[in-house]
C-alpha cells in the first residue's frame, strides 16, 4: 500500500473518531442542561460545588432513561411535595405497596424508636432531594409525605426544654395511640394521620391527597403525653 494512501486512511479514521467524540460530548451537554432545567423548573446557574455534587450523583445513575422516566421532579408532584415548606417541616418515607400507603393515609405513620430512621427531612434544595431520592427510591414506588407545622414543633420543643426533657424527640409526643414495644425491644409510636399529607407514585407522578391533612393538628392527648413524661421524670 502506498504511503500516501495509508496516510489518507489514518487521517480519515482520526477525523471520524473526532466527530464521534464531538457527538458524545454534545449529547452529554444536552443531557446535563435538560436535567438541570428539569430539576430546577427554571433556568438557573449553580455554583461549582453544586455542579460537582450533581455530577457525582449522575455517575450513580446507571440508566439515563430510568432517571428521565421518574416523574417526581415534574411540576405537579413537586408542588404537592413542597407547597408547605415556608411554615412546616416536611419528611418523606418510601413504601412498596399502595395498600400500605393507603393504610398510612387512614391510620397514621407507624415507626419504631426514632422517627428519623425511616423519615427523611426535605427542604427546598432540589439537589439534596435528588440525592436522597436516588438513595431511597428502591424502597418503593410510593413516596409518603409527612408534614408538621413549625408552630407545633416550636411549642413542644419549648415545653420539653422547660421540663428538662431535652432527650425526648418532639415527634414522640405527637401520638394519640398508646405506645407499644416490638420484638426488638424498640418503642413503637403512631404519628396521627392528620400529619400525613398524602403520597406520590414517583414512577407515574400520580398524587393522592389526604382529606383530613392538617399540619397544625394539636390533640389534647399530646399535652397529656408531656405531663406523663414530667411525672416519670419527677418520680425517677
Amino acid at each position: 500500500m502506498a504511503p500516501e494512501l495509508l496516510f489518507i486512511i489514518i487521517i480519515v479514521l482520526l477525523l471520524g473518531y473526532i466527530i464521534y467524540l464531538h457527538v458524545l460530548l454534545t449529547k452529554k451537554n444536552i443531557f446535563i442542561e435538560s436535567t438541570v432545567k428539569r430539576l430546577s423548573g427554571i433556568e438557573k446557574s449553580w455554583n461549582p460545588e453544586e455542579l460537582n455534587r450533581f455530577m457525582n450523583e449522575l455517575r450513580k445513575v446507571h440508566n439515563y432513561s430510568t432517571f428521565f422516566n421518574d416523574k417526581l421532579f415534574e411540576e405537579k408532584p413537586m408542588k404537592f411535595l413542597l407547597e408547605n415548606k415556608l411554615n412546616s417541616r416536611i419528611f418523606i418515607h418510601y413504601t412498596k405497596e399502595e395498600d400500605v400507603a393507603r393504610r398510612i393515609l387512614k391510620d397514621g405513620f407507624l415507626y419504631a424508636d426514632s422517627f428519623y430512621k425511616t423519615a427523611l427531612p426535605v427542604t427546598n434544595d432540589r439537589l439534596d432531594l435528588l440525592i436522597k431520592h436516588n438513595n431511597r427510591k428502591s424502597f418503593g414506588d410510593y413516596l409518603m409525605i409527612l408534614v408538621i407545622s413549625e408552630k407545633i414543633f416550636d411549642y413542644y420543643t419549648t415545653e420539653l426544654d422547660r421540663s428538662g426533657l431535652n432527650g425526648i424527640a418532639v415527634e414522640n409526643i405527637l401520638t394519640e395511640a398508646d405506645t407499644s414495644v416490638n420484638e426488638n425491644g424498640d418503642t413503637v409510636y403512631l404519628l396521627p394521620n392528620n400529619y400525613v399529607k398524602g403520597y406520590i407514585n414517583h414512577r407515574t407522578g400520580e398524587v393522592t391527597a389526604n382529606q383530613v391533612f392538617d399540619p397544625s393538628f394539636n390533640s389534647p392527648v399530646f399535652n397529656r403525653n408531656l405531663e406523663l413524661l414530667r411525672k416519670q421524670k419527677s418520680a425517677g
